[in-house]
Formats: structure tokens, C-alpha cells, sequence
């Protein structure tokens, strides 16, 4: 039987074409409008997270190398991040939470190579793609050692509040350079680290720093959003009153087994 004949086929002819027909009656952006997919919310839990953390919050094997700017261990901002970390823990949602272990908060200045991405875009090039985790480390561990970051220190970053406040999954502080000279300093930071991995994520120019707390292994309710979003604002204004800029000293290259331990191998020479 041809489409034409075809009873179901007619019918949803006739009725796409009653639809445009109809749409053809607006007025042309609101006609646009009409034919573009309104963005579906973020899935919780990502592939990321899942990767990272079981169903019950507790981290899975996930090893690899990296640079980041681990928060020191005495500052005002470390003090009041850690009012907000126990707030999330005594909250009625927080068995919806992969919490990341406070010894380990840090800024992440390029997220480097893990076991569970050995595409082009998130692999040494230098690095054979089936190499165990452990020579990745040991191979870009010995550039990285002999390179030296044309930059100033310190560091310095803010908490970009209003990002924070309206980033889709519970608990990310986003953090931004201080000023336009941090800023060409932190991406020029990150473009030299890109040529020593060999490789350039891609979402390299677009990076946005950030300081994760927790991964969010569950979608919350209407309820619990609404006191999720009240904790935060309440703890991130605090944190930001605590200490409105951070400075960090020179980029680690650090190795981990999991989202729970990053362990320092070396510091990069900076001047």
C-alpha cells in the first residue's frame, strides 16, 4: 500500500500540514520561534558525574593528572566554604549529593587527562592511547617539569556570584580572574599548559574556573531547588564578604585516583 493510501500516513499529513498552515498566520519571529526546540533541562546525573560518583554518592575510580590551585588551608574563604559544606550536609536533600572532601578544594586551572577519556581532544598526543594511566602521569609529568610559565603570581580570582547562583547543578562555586590583567594572565596560563599536554579541550577560549564542592547524583524537587537556592545565596554572599579575592601561588601538577585525593607532584615554575 503506497503512503498515500495509507490511512495513518494521510492523517499525519493532514495534520502536519493544518500545523504549518496555522503557524503560516503568525507573525514571522514568533513563526521562527515556533519551529525551534525550547532547551531541555541539564540531565542529572551527567555522564560525568556518573563516571565519578555510584548512585549513593560515594566516588568511583576515576584516575588521572591535572593542574590545579588547591585552596590554602588557612585563608577566610576556605573558613566560610566550610559553613556552606555543612550546611549541605545536614540538609534534607544531601543523600542527592556527591560531596568532594574539603582537604581537597581547589580551582582547576586545566583538567588534564583521565582513564576515561582518551580522545584527541582529552589525551596527550605524545601519549600512546592504550598506555596504563600511571606512564600518562609519568609522561607528562617530565614536560611539565621542564617548562616555565612566563606569568606573575599570585593568582588572583573572585567568585562570580551571579553565575553561581544560576549554575544548573548543586554545588559549584564559579570563580572568574580578578580583573582583565588576571584574565590574560590565567588564559595565557592555560593556552601554555595546552601545548604541554599536546592537546586543547573544546571548550578551551570558553573555560569557566570553578571551585566544585559537590556533584549533584540526583535531581531535586521543586522544594528542595527552592531551599537549595536559598542555602546558597545566604552562604555565598558570606563567603564572598569573608574574603572578596583569592590568592593562589603557583599551578600544581597533581596526580589522583578519584574525585576525593589530589596528590601535589610538582609545582610549575612560574616568573
Amino acid at each position: 500500500m503506497s503512503q498515500h493510501n495509507n490511512p495513518s500516513s494521510r492523517r499525519d499529513f493532514l495534520m502536519q500540514s493544518s500545523a504549518l498552515a496555522a503557524a503560516s498566520l503568525l507573525p514571522t519571529n514568533l513563526f521562527a520561534s515556533a519551529l525551534q526546540t525550547a532547551p531541555s533541562a541539564p540531565h542529572i546525573p551527567n555522564r560525568d558525574t556518573q563516571l565519578k560518583f555510584t548512585p549513593e554518592g560515594t566516588p568511583r575510580p576515576f584516575a588521572g593528572n591535572t593542574v590545579i590551585c588547591h585552596l590554602p588551608v588557612q585563608c577566610a574563604m576556605r573558613d566560610a566554604m566550610l559553613e556552606l559544606h555543612d550546611a549541605l550536609v545536614k540538609a534534607p536533600f544531601y543523600h542527592k549529593l556527591g560531596p568532594t572532601s574539603p582537604d581537597s578544594y581547589h580551582m582547576t586551572i586545566f583538567p588534564g587527562a583521565n582513564d576515561q577519556d582518551r580522545t584527541v581532544s582529552g589525551w596527550p598526543s605524545y601519549v600512546p592511547a592504550d598506555a596504563p594511566i600511571e606512564v600518562c602521569n609519568r609522561m607528562v609529568g617530565e614536560r611539565i617539569a621542564k617548562a616555565h610559565l612566563a606569568c606573575e603570581l599570585p593568582i588572583r580570582v573572585r567568585i562570580n556570584q551571579a553565575s553561581t547562583l544560576s549554575y544548573s547543578t548543586a554545588c559549584t562555586l564559579r570563580m572568574m580572574p580578578a580583573d582583565d590583567n588576571e584574565n590574560i594572565k590565567l588564559r595565557s596560563i592555560r593556552d601554555h599548559i595546552s601545548e604541554i599536554y599536546g592537546f586543547k579541550l573544546k571548550d578551551h577560549a570558553a573555560y569557566v574556573f570553578h571551585i566544585t564542592m559537590s556533584y549533584q547524583i540526583a535531581p531535586f524537587t521543586d522544594q528542595e531547588q527552592s531551599a537549595y537556592r536559598e542555602m546558597l545565596k545566604t552562604h555565598v554572599q558570606r563567603i564572598i564578604d569573608a574574603q572578596p579575592v583569592l590568592e593562589f601561588g603557583n599551578p600544581e601538577y597533581c596526580t589522583f585516583p578519584d574525585m576525593f585525593r589530589f596528590d601535589p607532584q610538582l609545582l610549575l615554575k612560574c616568573s
